[in-house]
């Protein structure tokens, strides 16, 4: 069976007013964002985990129930930082978005496109509210390069899949 490789992979950042609608993104308001991809380090998470569930049971149950409720993501991005006095690059860029803290926008994922293929409409992508937490620095060991790790909050807005228009 075919798997699909992680380079098939393309992470945007909008800043909060980057979206009319969160629900129906457009190819203009992702292609206006930052493509985050070039920067990010292998091993980030962006993705829906579980639902909240409520467990209450009415009298006719036989068993447990589970009902589903408020749906869960979330959100850390790792990325490399620049050595100081190199000149500015995809990693500057990154940092520099999230080094103030508490920033909110969007993370635009979009799964079986390399980041250089533009958006298209009926592209499917999932789009995640986010405010971003004060960045972490990771220090390299054995002179591996300094990374920023950014953990992100959940707004609670998420659409998972929907196809660009």
């Amino acid at each position: 069976m075919a798997k699909m490789m992680s380079p098939n992979t393309t992470i945007w950042w909008l800043p909060v007013n980057g979206l009319a609608n969160y629900a129906a993104p457009t190819v203009a308001e992702i292609t206006a964002g930052i493509n985050l991809s070039a920067a990010i380090v292998t091993g980030y998470t962006l993705a829906a985990t579980d639902s909240d569930t409520d467990d209450s049971k009415t009298i006719v149950d036989e068993g447990n129930v589970q009902t589903p409720t408020f749906g869960n993501y979330e959100a850390s991005l790792s990325f490399y930082r620049d050595a100081i006095g190199d000149a500015p690059s995809v990693f500057t860029t990154a940092n520099d978005l999230f080094n103030a803290g508490r920033v909110e926008g969007w993370l635009v994922s979009r799964q079986g496109y390399k980041s250089t293929v533009a958006p298209a409409t009926t592209q499917l992508v999932s789009v995640f509210g986010v405010i971003s937490d004060y960045f972490q620095t990771v220090e390299g060991d054995g002179g591996a390069p300094i990374q920023t790790t950014v953990p992100f909050k959940p707004v609670g807005k998420m659409k998972l899949n929907v196809p660009l228009v």
